[in-house]
């Protein structure tokens, strides 16, 4: 099965209420979302980091520098009111012990990583795949407190999870749909990927983030690109 990546197709057809309980009532019918959650053989094909941005240089919230402190130290050292007014002042480690009066080597600085990726996971009996996007951190970057960068990288990709659009590439000889709630949509034989809208993109993420403990091919695969 090709599963590249050709320019997706939207298009994509909604059943109707008449017609969807008709086409999910036939055996042959493939719903994803069962596929995601039962013994379907997935594979992994074409997974590849996009970017992968490991820093010491940037400056972080003082919530985060105070909150890595050990409790000894917060302890002599609690909050008061002008430092929580620093609270989302972004600084460096020096700096933060500076504001809270301790020594400089008391407040370690973090390796800040964001990685994000793409990858394939497809099921050659059934020719169907998803094109899928991963990252390490919703947001800007992810506060790292490891020793040495390598660490950094992988402790930063031990609780990754999917993001953004979904592709489906269908070429399956069986009806496929997929459902969000009450609503249900089939999607259509197809040479392209066809973008998922919205409400069922995040149905999907959701169910393959609940199965990722099963799907262990997922980080398998993802560990050998970080190296």
């Amino acid at each position: 099965m090709n599963t590249d990546f050709p320019a997706p197709n939207l298009q994509a057809s909604h059943l109707s209420l008449t017609d969807a309980p008709k086409l999910t009532a036939d055996p042959n019918t493939l719903i994803l979302n069962d596929l995601l959650t039962n013994d379907t053989p997935w594979q992994i094909h074409n997974c590849k980091i996009i970017d992968k941005s490991i820093s010491q240089d940037e400056k972080l919230p003082f919530l985060y520098h105070y909150d890595a402190l050990s409790d000894d130290i917060k302890s002599a050292h609690p909050l008061n009111a002008e430092l929580l007014k620093q609270f989302q002042t972004p600084m460096f480690a020096a700096d933060a012990a500076k504001l809270i009066g301790i020594s400089e080597d008391l407040v370690k600085t973090p390796w800040q990583v964001k990685v994000t990726g793409t990858l394939v996971m497809f099921c050659d009996r059934l020719q169907i795949a998803l094109r899928l996007k991963f990252t390490n951190t919703a947001k800007d970057r992810d506060p790292i407190y490891t020793q040495h960068k390598a660490e950094a990288l992988q402790a930063s990709m031990q609780d990754w999870h999917f993001y953004g659009d979904v592709f489906v590439l269908n070429k399956s000889t069986q009806p496929l749909v997929v459902t969000a709630e009450d609503e249900w949509m089939a999607l259509e034989r197809l040479e392209g990927y066809q973008a998922l809208p919205a409400q069922y993109a995040l149905t999907i993420l959701a169910l393959l983030e609940d199965q990722k403990p099963q799907l262990t091919q997922l980080q398998e695969a993802i560990e050998l690109r970080l190296v």
